[in-house]
């Protein structure tokens, strides 16, 4: 059985995928990031960045 991740705050399945870093292509992310699959988080990056984003309650977590 295949069980969908939720958002800790709002228990929603619409979430996306949190890229760290800078991308070295960014044309190939451009559909990816326009329907919302990934988001960006940012250059810096640490150990404990978290991994998802609810793209209703902006919650992010691991």
């Amino acid at each position: 059985m295949v069980t969908k991740r939720k958002c800790p705050n709002c228990q929603s399945t619409n979430h996306a995928k949190i890229l760290w870093g800078l991308p070295a292509n960014m044309k190939e992310l451009e559909g990816e990031l326009e329907r919302k699959e990934i988001v960006l988080g940012g250059c810096c990056v640490s150990w404990d960045d978290p991994k998802w984003k609810c793209n209703d309650c902006g919650t992010r977590w691991n």
